[in-house]
């Protein structure tokens, strides 16, 4: 079971370049994927409007792992290159949230769940801002008092299809991976926590 809770801070417009290939953002994800987010344009998946609010939701991310680390939790925070919502079809019946992590991170992450953690448990909270539901996500392993913290948003609009199969499974799903392809998959109950807020900057409910 979880908690949900809103959030809505925002930032000021950024000129984000145009002129950056798939490849190009790939090898920067690899390097420095909040700089890679920064350059999105034409990759499946993201949009360039979701960068102008990318600051905030990583200080949301950051103040969030401040707030469990006070009360004495250990947190790994990822910092995805890419976040793609992912719609079933014909070819993948997968839905959810894709999120692209670097390598690093993602070995910490392995390394805590070959060391028996088990994030059965989590919180999220939400805002939604031009159209976009934003996210800070805290997948939670409460007898060890861990939380792996990653932030997520998807196009409220073209996201029915991704919550109506939520819905209908009964969960959400979030894949953790790499330009490799290596994956780690959580679920999230109630997926209701992850449908888009009552209004915009809407906070609380």
């Amino acid at each position: 079971m979880s908690d949900d809770a809103e959030r809505d801070e925002l930032v000021d417009d950024e000129t984000i370049p145009e002129d950056v290939d798939e490849a190009e953002l790939e090898e920067m994800a690899e390097e420095d994927p909040a700089a890679a987010f920064e350059h999105v344009g034409e990759i499946p998946g993201t949009h360039l409007r979701a960068a102008e609010f990318w600051d905030d939701i990583l200080a949301d991310m950051e103040a969030t792992a401040e707030e469990y680390e006070t009360d004495g939790w250990d947190t790994l925070q990822l910092h995805p290159g890419d976040v793609t919502a992912l719609v079933p079809d014909e070819h993948d019946d997968r839905f959810g949230l894709d999120v692209l992590a670097p390598d690093d991170e993602f070995e910490e992450l392995q390394g805590l769940l070959e060391g028996d953690a088990s994030f059965d448990a989590y919180e999220v909270f939400r805002a939604m801002a031009d159209g976009l539901v934003l996210f800070v996500v805290a997948m939670e392993d409460r007898d060890r008092e861990i939380a792996v913290l990653y932030p997520a948003y998807y196009d409220a609009q073209n996201a029915q299809a991704m919550l109506t199969a939520a819905e209908s499974a009964g969960e959400m799903r979030t894949y953790v991976r790499t330009l490799t392809e290596e994956q780690i998959e959580f679920t999230h109950d109630e997926p209701e926590n992850f449908g888009p807020p009552s209004s915009e900057g809407d906070e609380g409910e």
